[in-house]
């Protein structure tokens, strides 16, 4: 009897512990959420600055099937690819909002023309991962902004990106 009593205990406080861990998730991706929809949402706007065309090579356009894939080469903050690559993808953390388990980051996002380190445009976004139960949860993250194509970077700033017709052109 004592046995089961101290199984079920157990038993209670690993679920009270697992539904801990799931609101606290819960809580960051609210605190994520409104982080997205202060200031309406302009902290998180896609800003461009200037808008290019993307060169029609490998590095950037593969077909897939029946449909052109655009994809940009993404590279360290500072580091330098071959001369194939003349726009890149940066992506760096800003922000480190919580450094455990969640871990919550505030990160931007970047197109860089190579030749003149200029940045053509930039995203900044929340992002939390991990959290909830481990073990049983395959671990999940959260992102704000949503990605879509009329919000994604390089959807607007090349003007040849496949889906550039779907961008929000202000």
């Amino acid at each position: 009897m004592k046995f089961l009593s101290i199984l079920f205990g157990g038993l209670a406080i690993v679920v009270a512990y697992g539904m801990y861990l799931e609101w606290d998730v819960t809580r960051w991706d609210a605190k994520i959420d409104a982080l997205c929809a202060a200031n309406g949402g302009k902290d998180v706007a896609t800003r461009v600055y200037e808008t290019a065309v993307a060169p029609e090579t490998k590095e950037y356009f593969r077909d897939q099937k029946s449909l052109k894939d655009f994809g940009i080469p993404e590279r360290s903050v500072g580091r330098v690819l071959g001369p194939q690559y003349p726009y890149v993808m940066e992506t760096r953390v800003v922000d480190v909002l919580r450094d455990r388990d969640p871990s919550v980051v505030r990160y931007t996002e970047r197109i860089v023309r190579v030749s003149d380190n200029k940045t053509l445009g930039e995203r900044f976004g929340y992002q939390r991962g991990g959290g909830g139960m481990p073990f049983f949860d395959p671990g999940t993250n959260h992102n704000c902004p949503k990605d879509s194509h009329g919000s994604s970077l390089d959807v607007n700033v090349f003007l040849n990106h496949p889906f550039h017709h779907l961008a929000n052109t202000k």
